[in-house]
């Protein structure tokens, strides 16, 4: 996806993100136990996470499911959880509270402040699979004794050289960028706004974002004041609830579990 493509996710207010809002200070907030509403299963749910949105009122959040990968056209499915008892519900539809909502979450621009956006930076690079060597030289960039490439005792054999190169491959990256900041990585794959980033409500001045490595939630502001979340990763798809005092993330558990977890945000 392109630039301009992700342009078309414009900021959409909902009138349940027009609450007034004070500007988050970063270096103060705390961010309750997380408190895991719901477990999901996509083999259950016949699909992966896609999207997240909180009802107007804070007390209902949709999620859709994608059958297949992002960009392949896959059928998706809709639900309901309720905060109070983690009940999933199936709808037909996306509800339009949850449209809008996400399009002000996945915008390309903060709600406050139009040059604070996202831009996207493509390119490839070389990856190697798990079953390149662990250990040796090679691991660490070198060869093996007086520069043989199948050097002494530690060094990494010729054998394994050759399966190292042949487990390499250049795939296409995505990076979404903000402030100097990576906020989303896609690889081989489309790029999916709002699946790893998360405007804060307007007025807040705030996005949250799970980092590439290990999906540790952080919060940055448009000074470029941030603050990682400890306890957290594995994170996609954060979300302020509409009035800022809650945050909902899914945390993948396992290859098709996931645990839909929110806790309260305040400030010291």
């Amino acid at each position: 996806m392109t630039l301009r493509a992700l342009a078309t996710f414009a900021v959409l207010l909902s009138p349940g993100l027009s609450l007034a809002q004070q500007p988050l200070k970063v270096g103060a907030v705390q961010l309750g136990a997380p408190k895991a509403v719901s477990e999901l299963d996509a083999d259950r749910l016949k699909g992966q996470p896609a999207k997240l949105a909180w009802s107007a009122d804070g007390k209902e959040l949709y999620l859709q499911v994608l059958e297949g990968d992002f960009g392949k056209n896959g059928a998706v499915r809709h639900y309901t959880v309720t905060l109070g008892d983690g009940k999933q519900k199936s709808i037909d539809a996306e509800p339009a509270w949850a449209n809008a909502y996400w399009a002000a979450k996945s915008g390309q621009a903060s709600p406050d402040d139009a040059a604070f956006k996202v831009g996207v930076e493509s390119g490839q690079r070389v990856e190697r699979s798990v079953s390149a060597p662990m250990g040796g030289d090679l691991a660490r960039g070198g060869v093996g004794g007086g520069g043989d490439i199948g050097g002494g005792a530690g060094g990494t054999s010729a054998g394994d050289a050759i399966a190292n190169a042949a487990n390499a491959q250049s795939v296409m990256v995505h990076s979404l960028k903000l402030a100097g900041e990576t906020i989303g990585e896609f690889v081989n794959s489309v790029i999916v706004p709002g699946l790893t980033f998360a405007w804060g409500p307007s007025g807040s001045k705030a996005v949250i974002f799970a980092q590439p490595k290990g999906g540790k939630l952080v919060i940055m502001d448009s000074a470029k004041k941030k603050q990682e979340i400890d306890g957290t990763k594995d994170a996609i798809l954060p979300a302020f609830s509409p009035d800022g005092s809650k945050l909902a993330w899914i945390r993948k558990d396992g290859r098709k579990k996931y645990s839909l977890l929110v806790a309260d945000v305040s400030a010291r």
